[in-house]
């Protein structure tokens, strides 16, 4: 899926991401997510070259996961 999407790069998506209690999203972070994941979920990436990709869709999903996680568990937070 990720490589018929348009990838970008981790500084890339960070750019492209919104800021969160006024401080933006660093690149590290997109990695941490990727390689350690969050609550058992990883962020979907690729290897291009020497370059790790993602894409702003595969942010998506991995968002809309992370949501899912905290429904199952009762946290409230992500609920809408």
């Amino acid at each position: 899926m990720l490589l018929e999407e348009k990838v970008v790069s981790f500084t890339e998506a960070a750019k492209a991401l919104p800021v969160i209690n006024g401080r933006k999203i660093h690149p590290s972070a997109l990695w941490r997510w990727a390689r350690k994941g969050v609550k058992g979920v990883r962020l979907e990436t690729r290897r291009l070259g020497g370059r790790f990709v993602t894409s702003m869709e595969a942010i998506e999903r991995f968002s809309k996961a992370l949501a899912e996680v905290d429904a199952a568990a009762g946290s409230g937070i992500g609920d809408q």
